[in-house]
Order: structure tokens, then C-alpha cells, then sequence
């Protein structure tokens, strides 16, 4: 007859996702994501406590597909003194945590992607907005600098428009005087009710409003190095802006 034996077969169970190989001496971990902060160390190694046990990482490396990463944990060796400050859980709401997380970044991935063509433009935001973009990978500083330049560029543009206007009316002997709204409207005047407003008046404002808003800004930026404002929000008291966001 043969004796019986005490070692317990491998049972393999689901944790989330995740399949999970439990034998003897060893737990294997199929996973599709890196469980966070899991790193094979030697020194000050933390624990990893699963089913009521404590378990050492001792390898990290290429799953068999479909999953991607495969953790080898085993036994917690006798004498071996654990990291005091750190240790790790592995059970569902560990896991579900992880897929959350996940799941998190996935989404500020697609919102950067999302917004990238707008760069230039998202420094205009005010900064309670721009405060929000942070999750997506956006500086305040950084984008309110980008968009003073391209301020800076659109007032030089309005420059161009106008004497390129200018020109094209000594050529054409056709009166023509304005900047980008005039460029692109095409005609001298617009009616508002009964009255024709030269667009010209609303190309110098424009004109203006660009100038006044760069030096603001910029002036702004370069006394704090870590102000940060959008499209005129210098017109606001910071105290109000603080109250407000």
C-alpha cells in the first residue's frame, strides 16, 4: 500500500481577474497589471500577506498569455526581519483597487490626448481651471506661460493683418483698414441694427485687449514664480479669485 502523502495539491482560484496558483511552497500570481509597488528586494523586504499568511516576493517576470506579468511568492522565511513601515495586502479589494486605479489613469491618458491639440490655447482658462488640468498632466505655470506667448503671437499676427491690408489697399486702390476681423469678413462695415460700425474699431480693439493682457500677465509671471492666470483674470482681485475657487 502506499503511504499517504502531506502534501496538498495546487488549488488554483481567481482573485478579481488575476488566477492564483496556491501550493506548499509557493503562491503564483497571473496578472494583466503590475501590482503597485511590488518589486523583488533584498533589503528591507516587505511582506505580502495573503490568506492569513505571510509571503515573500521572490520573483517578478512574463506571464503566459493572456496574462502579461507572473509574481512568485513563497513562504516568509524564519528569522527574516520584514520592513516595519511597509507591507502589502493581496486579496479582491486590493485588486479592485489596483483595476480602479487603472482604470484612473486610462482615463487621464485619454483626457491629455484629448486636450493636446488645445495646448497652446488652455493657459486662457482661469486658474481654478487650470488647477483641474493638473490631473491630466497640465502645469498651470507651464500652460499660462504658453499662453501669453501665443497672445504675443496673435497681437504680432494682428500687426501683419493690418499692413498687409494697408498694402493691398495702395495697390488695389480700394480702401481697406483693419486687421484679422476685417481679414476675415471680407468687408469694411458691419451692421448692427441700423448702424454700420467700421470693423476697423473692432480690430483696434482687439488689438488693444491683446496688448493689455500680455503685459498684464507676463508681468504677473515674472514677479511669481508660481502665478499662474488665464485670458484677463488679472481684472479680478486675488482675493476674490481665492473666495471663488
Amino acid at each position: 500500500m502506499t503511504e499517504p502523502s502531506d502534501i496538498k495539491p495546487e488549488r488554483v482560484i481567481r482573485v478579481g481577474p488575476d488566477q492564483v496558483t496556491v501550493a506548499d511552497n509557493e503562491v503564483v500570481i497571473e496578472t494583466k497589471h503590475e501590482m503597485p509597488d511590488w518589486e523583488v528586494q533584498t533589503m528591507n523586504t516587505p511582506a505580502i500577506y495573503f490568506e492569513d499568511k505571510k509571503y515573500l516576493l521572490v520573483e517578478k517576470g512574463e506571464a503566459r498569455r493572456p496574462y502579461l506579468i507572473r509574481y512568485v511568492l513563497q513562504p516568509w522565511p524564519a528569522g527574516k526581519t520584514a520592513n516595519a513601515r511597509v507591507f502589502h495586502t493581496y486579496d479582491a479589494a486590493a485588486v479592485a483597487e489596483r483595476d480602479s486605479s487603472r482604470r484612473g489613469e486610462v482615463l487621464n491618458e485619454a483626457g491629455w490626448a484629448c486636450l493636446l491639440p488645445f495646448y497652446p490655447f488652455l493657459g486662457l482658462l482661469w486658474s481654478g481651471t487650470q488647477q483641474r488640468l493638473v490631473r491630466f498632466g497640465y502645469l498651470p505655470r507651464t500652460i499660462t506661460g504658453i499662453s501669453i506667448f501665443t497672445i504675443f503671437g496673435l497681437m504680432l499676427s494682428q500687426g501683419a493683418f493690418i499692413a498687409m491690408l494697408l498694402i493691398a489697399s495702395t495697390r488695389s486702390g480700394k480702401m481697406m483698414i483693419g486687421g484679422m476681423i476685417r481679414a476675415f469678413m471680407n468687408q469694411n462695415y458691419l451692421q448692427i441694427g441700423s448702424a454700420n460700425v467700421p470693423v476697423a474699431v473692432f480690430d483696434v480693439l482687439l488689438g488693444f485687449v491683446f496688448l493689455a493682457d500680455v503685459c498684464m500677465r507676463y508681468s504677473h509671471y515674472l514677479r511669481e514664480d508660481q502665478w499662474c492666470g488665464g485670458f484677463f483674470e488679472w481684472l479680478v482681485p486675488q482675493s476674490l479669485r481665492k473666495n471663488k475657487y
